[in-house]
């Protein structure tokens, strides 16, 4: 998982599948990423993300818990953002398409 951290902000670029397989080491990657730079905003680049299932949708909730701020998601393809609206997302973190 690739990431970057620029003037405070800590981008997390999302790829391919979230679902029940994954979900548990792409959580577990996410909070070393984090871990170590815990003092920046988290924004999640889903630009390549192209599906999420509700075990993905959990780990994101998990983590703005965790982080104990909002998280942004952002370039979401309508297909996904769909999916995040569905779930009600839009009301507990930015969530953006492309």
């Amino acid at each position: 998982m690739r990431s970057e951290n620029s003037e405070g902000i800590l981008t997390i670029f999302l790829a391919g599948d979230i679902d029940a397989q994954n979900a548990a080491d792409i959580q577990q990657e996410i909070r070393e990423i984090v871990k170590c730079q815990a003092d920046s905003a988290l924004v999640f680049d889903a630009r390549e993300l192209m599906y999420i299932s509700s075990a993905g949708l959990r780990v994101m909730l998990t983590v703005q818990k965790e982080a104990d701020q909002k998280i942004s998601i952002i370039n979401l393809s309508p297909e996904v953002l769909e999916i995040f609206r569905m779930a009600g997302f839009q009301y507990l973190m930015e969530v953006k398409g492309v």
